[in-house]
């Protein structure tokens, strides 16, 4: 286990003990005459824990003949096998509230492609994704600290606002996003305005191998590693109003300065949101996404969006992108414009969700497509298969890694 993962464990068994103990019960008097069993009642109803376990697999092919994966240089397996319990735990004690979310990971692989043919490799990894400790001082406010995944705004392709981590999960919500450090403190005065301070503290999970190697960007391969990580910092203003929304989010990173994100959305009719999100640097560059969602009467919805980032690479070959340093290992994406459309309806019949998106990118002509199946099999069990279609050329960004790939299972929740 990671330190950090030991570090959250250790406080969650502290704080159980403080929190079982008279110290907790003086902070409400009126329970100490009726006798600690009264304190346990009240844990135990303030206690949640789920545990979800995931067995998939991964049949996918690389892209041999690109100048960025030759000869599978890369080392993208071929065939991936894997056991994944999440367990997630959760107390909310009065004024306090806790919870972790620890991880273990078994992973078979196997490549039948490249240099690396022929050979099998396996691992078991314990980790933490997330964990948090939060403190309601007033019924305003609250302050926290601790690994969290921090997620906002209404986009699908990816949160541009977000000045700590643009990946959204959506490509595959079977992978988790990451949990980063934070220490966080919010103010609600009401239900129209809500103030947060947000300090990054550490990189959390960011930049790891979460076990399996998967990525949003659609290919198993070997761990990514984070570049030096700076404490950054942000405020986060929220306004919401009779279908509308706003939010501003100020934030300052040493070697990136001072950037001002932004989303917010319009609900035009009942069936009808269009909404816009982006971000302005220190340095010029900015980033403007653009999208509508259409709701039916039957059920399906459809979203159009259209990206746009001034510091995207479009050099004709993606390679020289990652050669020339052109490439900002923040961006889910490299290149500069980009379009999506989606459409997804979550009850087609017996409780078959599905969802198709098809990312173009508007500069090299490649192109991903991807399906998202779920059915709902009993109350407990989810089967899925996401498959992932890649087009274009072997120099563009969607058709240099992979030609496709499946990723198939089942979870069962307790």
């Amino acid at each position: 286990m990671k330190k950090n993962g030991g570090l959250a464990w250790g406080l969650w068994i502290f704080l159980m003990y403080i929190l079982s103990g008279p110290v907790a019960a003086d902070t409400e008097p009126a329970l100490v005459s009726t006798g600690p069993v009264n304190i346990f009642e009240e844990l135990e109803r303030g206690f949640y824990s789920r545990i979800n376990v995931l067995v998939f697999g991964i049949f996918q092919e690389p892209e041999m003949n690109s100048r960025l994966n030759p000869n599978n240089f890369l080392e993208i397996s071929t065939y991936q096998a894997s056991i994944n319990p999440r367990v997630d735990l959760n107390l909310d004690f009065r004024r306090l509230e806790l919870g972790i979310k620890q991880r273990f990971i078994y992973l078979w692989q196997r490549w039948d492609e490249g240099f690396p043919e022929g050979e099998e490799d396996s691992l078991a990894q314990f980790y933490t994704n997330e964990w948090f400790a939060r403190y309601r001082v007033t019924d305003e406010l609250f302050v926290s600290y601790g690994r969290e995944n921090l997620q906002w705004g209404p986009s699908v392709l990816l949160s541009s606002s977000n000045p700590f981590n643009k990946e959204n999960g959506r490509n595959n919500p079977r992978v988790e996003v990451p949990g980063l450090g934070y220490a966080r403190a919010v103010w609600i005065p009401n239900s129209t305005w809500a103030v947060s301070f947000i300090a990054n503290t550490d990189e959390g999970r960011l930049g790891r191998q979460q076990g399996f190697g998967l990525s949003q960007s659609g290919f198993a391969g070997g761990s990514t590693q984070a570049d030096d990580f700076q404490p950054g910092y942000a405020l986060k203003i929220d306004w919401t109003g009779e279908g509308k929304y706003f939010s501003v989010i100020p934030s300052y990173r040493e070697h990136t300065g001072y950037r001002v994100g932004f989303f917010g959305g319009w609900n035009v009719t009942d069936a009808l949101l269009v909404y816009g999100e982006g971000s302005h640097g220190d340095y010029g560059d900015f980033e403007l996404l653009g999208g509508a969602s259409y709701t039916f009467e039957a059920g399906p919805t459809i979203n159009l969006e259209y990206f746009h980032n001034e510091n995207g690479c479009i050099d004709d070959r993606i390679d020289l992108c990652f050669r020339r340093g052109k490439i900002d290992p923040t961006d889910p994406m490299f290149r500069q414009d980009y379009m999506m459309f989606q459409y997804s309806d979550t009850e087609v019949w017996n409780d078959f969700n599905i969802n198709l998106r098809v990312i173009h990118n508007l500069n090299d002509q490649s192109s991903r497509l991807i399906g998202i199946f779920e059915y709902e099999a009993t109350d407990h069990t989810l089967l899925y298969v996401i498959a992932n279609g890649f087009t274009g050329s072997r120099d563009s960004e969607f058709g240099s890694l992979l030609n496709y790939s499946f990723f198939v299972g089942a979870a069962y929740t307790f």
